[in-house]
């Protein structure tokens, strides 16, 4: 008896997943973070622990196997957290300089030069993401109190606060109209996920969980929202609506799933999964 109950509850929980069987992309096993879609959704640049002292992003095409640097030049730098402009013209990420202490670089590719953007204070730069028009960079660093969101222009210029708020906030994400911001707070002992208009204003909670809700990525319709939470005990990975509706589980592992990115067709996502220990990246579509 109690075999066919652990038997039909595999059954219900599987079914009750809303997503396809993942595929595997990659089959290294070494610690991975942050992926990234380019060319269309053909490429994905990922960071991954190279060396207990160094973090570097790879750029690997999904018909290939082989992943390579995506810069010739980082030497010993750890390079994470890349976000693309959709322009193609730009990238930001966050470089380590030192011990706790981390730079914002936003490179232009085109004109090969880099704007760096500082802080006072120790600590890094956190979480960076490009607006839709590719004309703003929003990010996360604590100046002033906790750690608040920022805004610069990809030249450097015009670095500003957006928000003020207890707690700290990270992971921002804009919405495809470029009006709304999607990110996460701690102000409640532990991670939601809130929207607020570029500005700071209008802000909307859209999760109320005991446990943490982290790393919103909105879908490139603007629809949905896919993130990582602990609300079941371990780290999967969910999807609910723009307006906090309609959660679905997308995952389910005894081991931890983590990191979701839309794929550009925003019916597939990618996230770093843990299978026996080892880390790499899977793609599953969600339904």
């Amino acid at each position: 008896m109690i075999l066919r109950i652990l038997f039909l509850s595999g059954i219900l929980s599987a079914a009750s997943l809303a997503a396809s069987e993942p595929v595997r992309l990659t089959h290294d096993g070494t610690l991975k973070r942050d992926p990234r879609f380019l060319e269309g959704g053909m490429e994905l640049v990922y960071c991954y622990d190279e060396a207990p002292d160094l973090i570097r992003m790879m750029r690997i095409q999904l018909d290939e196997s082989t992943a390579k640097p995506m810069f010739d030049n980082s030497g010993d730098k750890h390079q994470l957290e890349p976000f693309f402009s959709p322009d193609g013209r730009y990238v930001v990420f966050t470089e380590c300089t030192g011990n706790l202490s981390a730079r914002l670089v936003i490179r232009d590719q085109q004109n090969k030069k880099d704007a760096y953007i500082t802080h006072s204070g120790r600590g890094g730069t956190r979480s960076p993401c490009f607006s839709p028009a590719s004309d703003l960079v929003v990010y996360a660093f604590a100046e002033t109190g906790p750690q608040h969101l920022w805004s610069v222009k990809p030249d450097g210029s015009d670095k500003k606060q957006i928000n003020e708020t207890q707690g700290i906030s990270n992971w921002p994400n804009f919405t495809p109209d470029g009006k709304r911001l999607v990110y996460a707070n701690s102000r409640e002992n532990n991670y939601e996920i809130y929207s607020m208009n570029i500005d700071g204003s209008d802000e909307k909670r859209l999760t109320s969980n005991s446990l943490m809700d982290i790393r919103p990525a909105v879908s490139p319709d603007g629809k949905k929202i896919a993130f990582t939470s602990t609300r079941d005990g371990n780290y999967e990975i969910y999807v609910m609506n723009i307006d906090g509706s309609d959660t679905k589980r997308i995952t389910q592992s005894e081991e931890r799933d983590d990191y979701p990115t839309w794929h550009p067709d925003g019916k597939r996502l990618v996230y770093v999964g843990e299978q026996a220990g080892k880390f790499d990246l899977y793609m599953v579509e969600v339904r």
